[in-house]
């Protein structure tokens, strides 16, 4: 096979706005210019440590009995029964997607990008793109290098997360009307409970559960369905900006999943994607058919995964305020390789971890460093404390410990950085790192997502 293909960097149009784009051409220009940077040989590395692990599946698949698969299957029915009796169908959950979110709030403050390919993040590292640069194939988590290649005339434009947040905080704002508990998963994607609200609606009069929805250029795609999992999956069939609702019955929800790709549940990443498909595993219903053998060949934790994603099932319950497993906030830039600056930066990035667990009314107990370098690597540090902890100067204590850690690790060649983020596991009392123009939308969405769930 040729050394220069990589299959984990060829193009992954499974996003919205880059269908039908001519993949063999794309992925030639990817890879020519790929070639000899640290971004291609980090990708290489990753790429042979794939391929090892599937040469060890494949062996240990050849390996396996007969009476080991009757013996896996009796196990996935029984556990497949098990979850059939549980399955809950009452719940109605909206998964909102702010589509191309950093871009769209650019283009807001200069219309002048509204007609032109554009990026948001820098030369080393995307972090969107509209849809004139997705035609080109250009999409996130892509350096901006390789997608100048691809699109000459694309205006990659800095990352400001400042202005990000407040337009989040505005769009937040709608959502707590809906949802007073909802679970904010980034600044641009959150998930809503509305069961409640769409029972209080009963007793509304008939002018006020009536509302037409009035569409502009803003893309935001809504999904609703009876769990989170079904409710992403569906945020994405009518983007950029539309809705998509699947009915709270069985049947409807096995019909939906059966032609699914795997790669459009989340979690399920390239590296899954590439040895499910060494098994010939492309869709959900292969996940079914083929579960006794996936049983056999991933942990527990995996094939059960994989067991509920075929069956539709996915979680009901939204984790409230308290429930939160993690809070985390990072940064991606150019190469950074001044102590001081990544001393700053680390403190920079406590503030506001800090400033999010206080808004939350959270302390944690466990705090982790997070570092890529200029090679790609990722490295993550961490250190558990005797009690929680929620300042800015508490956090800083412990991440500037850690950080000096892998500097010292690495003399004395300096520490070059390309990513930092700080994440704490809170606990209950004691981050994730709109504006006028998108909360218009959603509110019109809403009620009109609301009136049209038979209430």
């Amino acid at each position: 096979r040729d050394r220069g293909f990589l299959s984990r960097m060829a193009l992954n149009d499974n996003k919205a706005g880059m269908e039908g784009l001519n993949r063999d051409k794309i992925n030639k220009i990817i890879m020519e210019s790929s070639k000899g940077s640290r971004f291609y040989e980090n990708e290489l590395k990753k790429e042979q440590q794939v391929n090892q692990r599937i040469e060890r599946m494949m062996l240990q698949k050849a390996h396996i009995t007969e009476q080991q698969l009757s013996k896996a299957q009796a196990q996935v029915e029984k556990m497949t029964s098990d979850l059939e009796r549980g399955r809950d169908l009452s719940r109605v959950i909206v998964h909102v997607d702010m589509d191309a979110f950093y871009a769209a709030v650019e283009t807001r403050d200069c219309p002048d990008l509204m007609d032109k390919p554009m990026a948001v993040g820098s030369m080393s590292m995307l972090s969107t793109s509209n849809y004139h640069a997705r035609k080109f194939g250009v999409r996130a988590a892509m350096p901006g290098f390789i997608a100048k290649k691809l699109c000459p005339n694309l205006v990659i434009v800095p990352i400001n997360f400042d202005k990000y947040r407040a337009v989040s905080a505005e769009v937040r704002e709608v959502f707590a009307d809906y949802d007073p508990h909802f679970l904010p998963m980034s600044l641009d994607e959150a998930y809503l409970d509305i069961s409640d609200h769409l029972e209080q609606r009963r007793g509304w009069p008939e002018a006020l559960r009536t509302h037409r929805l009035h569409t502009n250029n803003t893309g935001t795609a809504r999904g609703i369905a009876p769990n989170m999992m079904l409710a992403k999956v569906c945020s994405d069939k009518n983007k950029p900006n539309g809705q998509y609702r699947l009915p709270s019955n069985r049947q409807a929800v096995i019909d939906f999943i059966q032609d699914l790709p795997v790669r459009k549940i989340s979690g399920i990443g390239k590296v899954t994607e590439k040895m499910l498909g060494a098994l010939g595993i492309t869709s959900c219903s292969h996940l079914g058919q083929e579960m006794a053998l996936l049983a056999l060949l991933f942990s527990e934790t995996s094939w059960h995964h994989f067991l509920h994603i075929s069956m539709g099932l996915g979680s009901t319950h939204i984790e409230r305020d308290g429930e939160r497993k993690s809070m985390s906030t990072e940064r991606t830039f150019g190469e950074m390789g001044a102590l001081e600056e990544q001393f700053s930066l680390c403190r920079e990035l406590c503030q506001d971890l800090a400033q999010d667990l206080q808004k939350e009314a959270l302390k944690g107990k466990t705090v982790t460093l997070k570092l890529k370098n200029v090679n790609f690597e990722v490295k993550t540090r961490a250190w558990t404390l005797p009690c929680a902890v929620a300042t800015t100067e508490e956090l800083f204590a412990v991440a500037k410990d850690l950080l000096k850690t892998e500097i010292d690790n690495v003399s004395p060649q300096p520490l070059r950085l390309r990513l930092m983020g700080n994440l704490t596991l809170p606990s209950p009392v004691c981050l994730n790192v709109v504006s006028h123009w998108q909360e218009n939308t959603l509110i019109s969405a809403f009620k009109h997502v609301v009136h049209n769930n038979n209430i």
